[in-house]
């Protein structure tokens, strides 16, 4: 098993910066228009070529119930791994307005929020070096076992 780092990918989605464990991070592209597919998954932008295969590519502003983002010279997509180091592990692309930083989260300087005030998949926040609070999501629970089931069925 890998070795779990204190290293956070923070990203923009909106007015919110958000943050995922490098340790779910395959990649960062630029962002490609996906190829659409007929779905009941309204954060569901298409798919995307990576690789030797195909990711779902999904809006990340309405995933995480924001405006959808508006694709301009920053926006990027992350690829990230739900599942990493598990045998059924899984690539999802997230669309974002752009990538921000790397920063290094001590268990210390993590902040719980009361479970009333948060989605299920905001792990922690943490204030970043300007002050901003950033929310950590944990990758493998933005995705319910139903839309994994969804997602790879669309590949």
């Amino acid at each position: 098993m890998e070795e779990q780092l204190n290293a956070y990918l923070t990203f923009q989605t909106g007015d919110n910066t958000f943050a995922v464990s490098v340790n779910n991070v395959v990649e960062i592209l630029e962002y490609q228009e996906p190829k659409t597919r007929q779905t009941t998954l309204p954060y569901l932008k298409g798919l995307i070529e990576h690789r030797d295969g195909v990711v779902p590519l999904i809006d990340s502003g309405i995933k995480f119930g924001l405006s959808p983002i508006e694709v301009n010279e920053q926006t990027c997509t992350v690829v990230l791994a739900v599942n990493p180091n598990m045998t059924d592990e899984f690539h999802v692309a997230i669309v974002v307005d752009y990538v921000s930083d790397i920063i290094e989260v001590q268990d210390e300087n993590k902040q719980s929020i009361a479970s009333s005030y948060k989605p299920g998949y905001v792990a922690f926040a943490v204030k970043a070096s300007d002050e901003k609070m950033v929310l950590a999501i944990d990758v493998d629970k933005v995705f319910t076992d139903t839309d994994i089931i969804c997602l790879k069925n669309l590949q």
